[in-house]
């Protein structure tokens, strides 16, 4: 059968009743499969074993920022503790893929994937008529931000000699690091930190900006070299700063690679697909409410950093436009400033702004959605919503920021998001001297 036919009953069976299907996969230190388990009481995970566990109950969470997006809880019933945390059963390093998804009309299984986790804190708990296993899961950014693995044992240096003069390189290569030995690449994928290769966006390729000494540098270039501290450094670390280099999101997707969208790209954010329509004419509609947050929002954002040669260089943001209801000549000037070295040049200093800006302008209309469980969901994506309590029913769209979805067959996923409909024409001036709207 063909895929978009699946998906075309994927998307039929979410707006009826249907039945559920998780998955998790334990993988091999390759990324491979070594044996799964379903929420299918007394099926086997493996020809080998006759186990009775099954996923009996869990979550997921996702939140749209920089590092960490995922993170779940997963409860097993464990009855013959094939699944015990210890050596030679389920131990320190464990990679677990999550999948969730349903029964199709036609009677197969469909599934999408979810991320790709570590086991943080594991847990047993046995009473007299149970046994169960819990796992908290937390995406790969853990094995890089020293929460599973700890920090570097000596300072590291990222420098653009050594890689080419490209963010991008640096950055897979990091991944590519042996496990046993940081700052040595390996070619062996049971080795290396991540043998998934990452994903990275094209919007920079052929873009430059003007540093404070006038010399036009490519955005993927090192502004400067990247060191590690030798006390408390993590790979994490040395990511997230190349990653401000170009103003990026940055984290693992749902299929567990690492991702780097531009920021500069989510100013055209109703321009992306709609991934569901929510109504209450539908019933895959629980409710939602909103919420306005008058205390975190600015209309004007300051950007300050330090240029290559050491010279100040700054990015302002400012809300005029008059169709904005929290416009500077609506409700007066609202600064918000931030200061910080690894911000180098102009355009940087208003892409960081120009971005901050937004995210603070449409943080005046939040809704959480509630709804029965989908699985296509994604962070950074959007969904629109049927306003039947307004005059004209209009349809407005929203931008997801974070998803918590239940793993059991039973519960509703909430969503939340903000409003697209209130981005703003944003005006911008930076110490290069110019000014644009």
């Amino acid at each position: 059968m063909k895929m978009n036919t699946r998906w075309t009953q994927y998307l039929f069976a979410l707006q009826k009743a249907f039945q559920k299907r998780s998955r998790i996969e334990f993988l091999q230190p390759d990324g491979s499969v070594a044996f799964a388990l379903d929420n299918r009481f007394k099926r086997g995970y493996n020809t080998r074993y006759d186990t009775r566990a099954f996923i009996q109950d869990g979550n997921l969470s996702v939140n749209l920022k920089n590092g960490q997006r995922r993170s779940a809880s997963i409860t097993l019933s464990n009855l013959d503790g094939a699944f015990d945390y210890a050596v030679n059963h389920l131990w320190f390093g464990q990679q677990i893929r999550l999948s969730m998804g349903l029964v199709l009309p036609d009677g197969t299984d469909f599934y999408l994937p979810q991320g790709v986790f570590y086991i943080t804190n594991p847990g047993n708990i046995l009473d007299p008529n149970s046994r169960t296993a819990s796992f908290e899961l937390s995406d790969k950014w853990c094995y890089l931000d020293g929460t599973l693995f700890g920090t570097t044992d000596a300072a590291l240096i990222i420098s653009k000699d050594r890689y080419d003069d490209n963010i991008f390189k640096a950055i897979s290569k990091i991944l590519k690091f042996s496990r046993f030995d940081l700052d040595v690449t390996e070619t062996d994928a049971t080795r290396i930190i991540d043998a998934v290769n990452p994903v990275f966006t094209s919007f920079y390729n052929g873009k430059t900006y003007m540093a404070s000494n006038g010399i036009t540098v490519p955005m993927t270039a090192f502004p400067y070299d990247v060191t590690i501290d030798s006390e408390s450094g993590t790979l994490a670390d040395a990511i997230l700063e190349m990653n401000t280099f170009v103003a990026g999101l940055i984290g693992y997707d749902q299929t567990g690679a690492l991702r780097i969208e531009p920021s500069q790209e989510a100013l055209s954010d109703s321009e992306k697909p709609i991934l569901w329509t929510f109504s209450p004419e539908n019933a895959t509609f629980l409710g939602f409410s909103e919420s306005i947050k008058n205390t975190e929002i600015y209309n004007d954002i300051i950007i300050i950093g330090e240029g290559a040669e050491d010279g100040s260089v700054w990015g302002r943001a400012s809300n005029f436009d008059p169709r904005s209801d929290t416009n500077i000549n609506m409700i007066g000037r609202k600064t918000y400033k931030e200061t910080n070295a690894e911000f180098w040049n102009p355009t940087q200093c208003e892409d960081i702004a120009k971005y901050l800006l937004k995210t603070k302008t449409v943080l005046q209309k939040s809704i959480t959605i509630r709804s029965s469980q989908m699985f296509h969901l994604m962070e950074n994506r959007l969904v629109s919503v049927k306003r039947t309590d307004k005059k004209g029913s209009p349809i407005e769209r929203h931008i997801i920021q974070s998803i918590s979805l239940p793993i059991g067959e039973t519960g509703e996923m909430t969503v939340n998001a903000t409003s697209v409909n209130d981005f703003p024409i944003i005006s911008t001036t930076s110490s290069s001297g110019g000014a644009s709207s």
